[in-house]
């Protein structure tokens, strides 16, 4: 980047799911994530007594699942998307930029889903996967 040029303010902010906006708004967030898990895995977690706990959840999503080629698809809705790449990250904070680029790998070269114009918008007005913006400070 060259001195003194600046970067869009929606390209310098970093995303992550807020687990305490599932509370908030009585949802599950380990129910929502659980979707994402493969068979072997699904079946590995249900061998125990206890249901799983969000950290197991997270950590087998970013140990297995998230690595699975059909984790994500072109023909899951882009937020669904951008769930599933925060889960495969492990939940840790990622910039516009970052997220873009993993949706249109993932999703075969979807590049209109990934500009972060398009992903701000859409991040900045979801309702359902508790997206937030974390500061960069």
């Amino acid at each position: 980047m060259v001195s003194g040029s600046t970067v869009p303010e929606q390209q310098k902010s970093l995303w992550a799911i807020d687990i305490q906006w599932y509370e908030q708004n009585n949802r599950s967030f380990i129910d929502l994530a659980q979707r994402g898990l493969c068979p072997k895995c699904v079946e590995k977690l249900s061998k125990k007594k206890k249901k799983a706990t969000q950290s197991e959840v997270l950590t087998t999503l970013k140990d297995c699942c998230g690595k699975s080629s059909d984790y994500i698809t072109g023909k899951m809705p882009i937020l669904e998307s951008v769930f599933h790449i925060l889960l495969a990250n492990g939940n840790k904070p990622m910039d516009i930029e970052d997220i873009g680029h993993q949706l249109s790998e993932r999703r075969g070269g979807d590049t209109y889903a990934g500009s972060p114009q398009m992903l701000t918008r859409l991040l900045n007005n979801d309702h359902w996967y508790g997206f937030k913006q974390v500061s960069t400070e």
